[in-house]
């Protein structure tokens, strides 16, 4: 009889390397089995299932290792999960079979929503296996109870049509939200479009332009539209037009010949030779010097290029995507972009929504950060349910960018497994009315609230009537004036 384990790769799983043996080894340690499937959700898991594998070689040789895939990149949607974990555990009976073996799995690594599919998985009748845990306090223990326990609404073989019907109807979902695209992450339905252009977009030649805020991950996409397209097997090059110096600017995007100006030391190949046969990404397109405008303009109407110091052209063949916070529509208006090179760069248009406006994503990005944070400080956290809400609630002006910077910093601050709200340091937003209630009865500032900062201010600088005039960006004198007129201070010294 073949004995054969199924385990997720859990985050306690990658401290091998530190000499921490995570619930597989454990297993491994009290059972004997003849094959290991290691599965993994996502790619990054790999490398610590690599030192499984040499761990395995050296303590456990005749033991069989092979890893499993089941890809989800939100570990706790079901939606995503199921499917998954049911093509994972066909592909295993595929070439591992039924005869003359005994499955057992292991229920301890992987997130609580993978281990509700398992008994899912199991009770469907899609595979037959044991069920198992692990704990450091109780050991190895078999799961006791029995899965007729669980209250009949169909009978197992209708719940096994029932629940391939669903994993059948979850694998077209899962095309349909296009689940190829990774590193987009999210669920909401202005992302799933988003999802959807892309995978229109790269199948053609053409120049897109990207809007939307900072922060919510414009050369993300960027990225995204030319590693899927027809020239991802040629250069990205990525420029910031925001830091292109107006003086330099023909230089740097289309290069210069030695001695053909001051500090022209050497021959220089400039963006566009760079991106030659791939894409072009200009970031922050509206900060684009507008003599630079035209020349752009003439490379991509002409493809050719003239660098800087020689007399000849150069034919290049560039796709360029661009990007910008700005609104370009209303820059044309205004004479500070040329309207010939908008609609040039504009033949596609794709618009990033921000953060705010995305409802739960808020909670998935932060644990997809938070699992990545985990895995590289080899150390698990979780969210508690006061992070969560504080998330939630914010406005998050940084976007995407900002919320990852947040999930970074509040895993630092965590003392213990488990974040907490306070471990959230939230900045104060500047002309901000997002924060500020009015009560019903109005507001009194000249009796209320401004008396309330001056004793603010001076309880913060121990009564030094100077180092409180600077926090409230007032001159010493005016301050105590004010001071003696509200008849406030008079406890403190007024140095």
């Amino acid at each position: 009889m073949k004995k054969i384990l199924l385990s997720f790769i859990g985050n306690n799983d990658c401290l091998l390397s530190q000499g921490k043996e995570g619930a597989i080894i454990s297993i491994l340690k009290e059972r004997e089995f003849d094959v290991l499937y290691v599965l993994y959700n996502d790619n990054s898991y790999l490398k610590y299932a690599s030192e499984i594998l040499l761990f395995c070689k050296k303590h456990y040789p005749k033991l069989l290792v092979r890893y499993q895939e089941a890809i989800s990149i939100n570990p706790i949607n079901y939606n995503i999960v199921y499917p998954a974990m049911v093509s994972a555990v066909n592909s295993i009976l595929a070439e591992q079979g039924v005869k003359d073996t005994e499955y057992t799995i292991s229920l301890t690594s992987g997130t609580p929503t993978m281990h509700s599919c398992w008994i899912l998985i199991v009770l469907g009748g899609i595979i037959k296996a044991k069920l198992i845990q692990a704990s450091r306090e109780e050991g190895i223990q078999d799961l006791t109870f029995a899965l007729d326990d669980f209250p009949k609404l169909n009978s197992e073989k209708q719940l096994k049509i029932e629940l391939t019907k669903t994993a059948r109807e979850n694998k077209i979902l899962k095309k349909q939200m296009f689940q190829n695209y990774p590193e987009l992450v999210g669920e909401h339905e202005s992302i799933i479009k988003v999802k959807q252009t892309i995978d229109n977009l790269v199948k053609y030649d053409i120049t897109v332009f990207i809007g939307g805020e900072s922060g919510t991950g414009k050369e993300v996409v960027a990225r995204l539209l030319h590693y899927n397209g027809n020239r991802k097997e040629k250069p990205f090059i990525a420029v910031n037009c925001g830091s292109v110096n107006e003086n330099l600017a023909e230089s740097e995007f289309f290069g210069h010949k030695r001695g053909s100006f001051t500090g022209a030391f050497a021959d220089h190949e400039g963006y566009f030779g760079l991106a030659n046969g791939g894409t072009l990404f200009l970031d922050e397109l509206g900060d684009l010097p507008l003599p630079l405008q035209g020349k752009l303009l003439r490379a991509l109407q002409d493809g050719v290029i003239q660098t800087v110091g020689s007399g000849s052209l150069k034919k290049v063949n560039v796709n360029v995507i661009s990007a910008s916070n700005k609104d370009l529509k209303k820059m044309v208006k205004e004479g500070s972009f040329r309207e010939d090179l908008y609609y040039r760069l504009v033949q596609a248009e794709l618009y990033l929504p921000p953060l705010r406006d995305r409802g739960s994503d808020i909670i998935i990005l932060a644990r997809h950060f938070l699992q990545e944070f985990s895995v590289r400080n080899q150390y698990e956290k979780r969210f508690g349910l006061d992070a969560e809400k504080k998330l939630l609630n914010y406005y998050f002006p940084g976007n995407v960018r900002q919320l990852q910077n947040l999930v970074k910093l509040a895993y630092i601050n965590s003392q213990s497994v488990e974040i907490t709200a306070s471990d959230i340091i939230l900045p104060l937003e500047e002309n901000s009315v997002y924060s500020i209630e009015i009560p019903s009865e109005g507001v009194d500032f000249d009796d209320g609230i401004i008396p309330a900062y001056y004793q603010a201010a001076l309880r913060k600088a121990n009564g030094n009537a100077s180092e409180a005039a600077r926090l409230l960006s007032l001159k010493p004198h005016t301050l105590r004036a004010r001071l003696k007129s509200l008849s406030i201070g008079n406890d403190y010294e007024h140095k």
